[in-house]
């Protein structure tokens, strides 16, 4: 693995390609992954950059009800109790094999609303949470759009890299 993922990242400084298109992430035990204050707490020790396959493993283990697409890289988990009707993870960026953005949807605009606000208090005038942890190579962005709540890692080579 470690010879595979050194080859890719000389490929990658080769051809000029940025260093995060190539980049996975660690997969050590007990592992902090970034911002995962910001992730709801029914799911617990998740974060932005946790791997796909590690995801799969706590789906499994926990038995989480979920769906995921044909693709096997976004993933709809619901979870009895929760304040909403269920989280959907994607690990389907171009800059890692990895977790990069979440959308939390509720039953309707008000509970999302209430969820986004006890949350995300610190919000700016577009009534963005825009944060760095001042540990992370990036930084993240939340916001609601009706019933849904999103939280993005600003990552390149992810849709939100322009945010």
């Amino acid at each position: 693995m470690s010879r595979m993922l050194s080859t890719l990242l000389g490929a990658a400084v080769l051809l000029g390609a940025p260093l995060a298109a190539a980049q996975t992430p660690p997969e050590s035990p007990g592992h902090t992954y970034t911002y995962p204050e910001l992730f709801p707490t029914e799911i617990d020790g998740i974060g932005f950059e946790f791997p796909r396959q590690g995801f799969v493993e706590l789906l499994a283990a926990r038995a989480l009800n979920h769906r995921a697409n044909g693709d096997a890289n976004v993933f709809a988990v619901g979870v009895a109790g929760a304040p909403f009707t269920e989280t959907v993870y994607f690990f389907n960026s171009r800059a890692c094999d990895c977790l990069t953005e979440i959308e939390i949807r509720f039953a309707d605009e008000a509970q999302a609303l209430a969820y986004f606000i006890a949350k995300f208090p610190k919000v700016n005038i577009q009534g963005e949470y825009v944060a760095h942890d001042g540990r992370s190579t990036y930084g993240v962005k939340a916001w609601r759009f009706k019933s849904k709540v999103f939280v993005v890692a600003v990552v390149p080579n992810t849709r939100w890299a322009n945010q």
